[in-house]
Order: structure tokens, then sequence, then C-alpha cells
């Protein structure tokens, strides 16, 4: 009988200390559109595809920064923005798969598009 009520008390104290633990994540609204950021981590996507060709890890380095850079610029972007979008849509796990099942099938459109043409 002492064996469980030991056990009783180790469970409610994990309980507790479990519980005493949890913060819940504030959910942010991001400031870029859901079109914006799409058509902003499309580019990112390829831009990553394109680096996976360079061994170089300089090289690889100075390219992605260029390439960045290159996509916020296009996109009339911050990196501020871009990244409290993205720590927003990050706090919505939902949202951030649903974005990025659109993602996925834009690309492969484009990519279904982009062969036929070639």
């Amino acid at each position: 009988m002492q064996k469980y009520k030991i056990l009783w008390v180790i469970t409610i104290f994990f309980v507790l200390v479990v519980s005493a633990c949890y913060k819940s994540v504030p959910v942010q609204k991001p400031i870029l559109s859901e079109e914006k950021i799409k058509a902003v981590l499309k580019d990112v996507h390829i831009a990553e595809a394109l680096l996976t060709e360079t061994s170089d890890r300089r090289k690889k380095d100075s390219l992605a920064r260029l390439y960045y850079t290159q996509i916020l610029r296009i996109h009339n972007v911050s990196p501020e923005d871009f990244d409290q979008s993205m720590n927003a849509y990050f706090t919505s796990p939902g949202v951030l798969d649903s974005l990025y099942q659109k993602i996925i099938l834009d690309l492969s459109k484009e990519k279904k598009s982009f062969k036929k043409n070639n």
C-alpha cells in the first residue's frame, strides 16, 4: 500500500511540474499577405534547389546571401517583415501546412508547364 502512495505522490508531482512549465505560444498576425509570402517562398525554394548544385561551402553561402537579398528586393519585402511573417506562420502550424501545400501545388504546375515547353 505504501508503494502505491509513493507512486501517487510522484505522479502528482510530475503533473504539477509539467503543468507549471507550460507556456502558451502567442499567435501573431503576419505582416505579409498569404499571396505575398507564398510568392517569396516559391522563389526561396527554387534558389535552394539551385544551391544544391554547388558543393563549395563558401561559394554556396555567398550565393545564398545574394539569392535571398535579390528575392526580397524583387518582391519589395524587407528582411524584418519576412522574418516576422515567417515567425507568425510558425505559430500556426495548420496555416503553415496549408500555405506549403499551395506552394508545392504551384511549383508542381510550373514544373509540368516548363517540361511541356521544352
